[in-house]
C-alpha cells in the first residue's frame, strides 16, 4: 500500500472496510457479560455496513467512518421475571456509528419488556467496547498509509 510520498505530504487512502468486518466479528461473536443473575451474549453480529478509510494528508494519519452495525443478543438469568432461568433473544442496530461522535442511537428489536435491564445493564458496556474500534483501527493501519525513509 505505501507509496513513493517524500514527508508524507499525498493523500493515502486505505480501504478498511473488510478489517472492520473482521474485528466486529472476532470482537463480538460470543461477547458476554454476566452482571448478577443476568448474563448477556452477543450470538452474532448480524450485520456491518458502510464505509471504514485510514488516511494520511501531510504527515497525519486519520481515520473516518460510518458504520451501521447489527448485533443478535441473547439475554438469560433471573432478569425475565421468572423462578427458572430463561432466554430472550434479539437485535440491538446502531443505525450511525461515526468516526467523530461519542455518542450514537441504539436501536432495540424483538426484546419485549426486558429493553429496559439491557439498555441499563448491557448497553454501557457495550458502548464501551465499540468506541475502543477507531483507536485499534487507527493502530492496526497507520503504518500502512505512511512512507517511512
Amino acid at each position: 500500500m505505501v507509496v513513493l510520498n517524500p514527508n508524507n505530504w499525498h493523500w493515502i487512502d486505505k480501504n478498511t472496510l473488510p478489517w472492520t468486518k473482521d474485528y466486529f466479528n472476532s470482537k463480538f461473536n460470543d461477547w458476554t457479560i454476566e452482571n448478577g443473575d443476568s448474563k448477556f451474549r452477543v450470538v452474532s453480529v448480524s450485520s456491518i455496513s458502510g464505509d471504514s478509510n485510514v488516511t494520511q494528508r501531510k504527515g497525519k494519519v486519520i481515520c473516518y467512518f460510518d458504520l451501521k452495525l447489527e448485533f443478535t443478543v441473547a439475554v438469560s438469568g433471573h432478569v425475565l421475571d421468572n423462578e427458572e432461568e430463561d432466554v430472550c433473544e434479539g437485535t440491538i442496530s446502531v443505525p450511525e456509528f461515526v468516526h467523530d461522535e461519542c455518542e450514537f442511537g441504539i436501536e432495540y428489536v424483538g426484546f419485549g419488556k426486558q429493553e429496559s435491564v439491557i439498555r441499563q445493564q448491557f448497553t454501557p458496556k457495550f458502548v464501551e467496547e465499540l468506541l475502543k474500534y477507531q483507536s485499534t483501527l487507527v493502530d492496526a493501519h497507520s503504518k500502512d498509509v505512511q512512507h517511512t525513509l
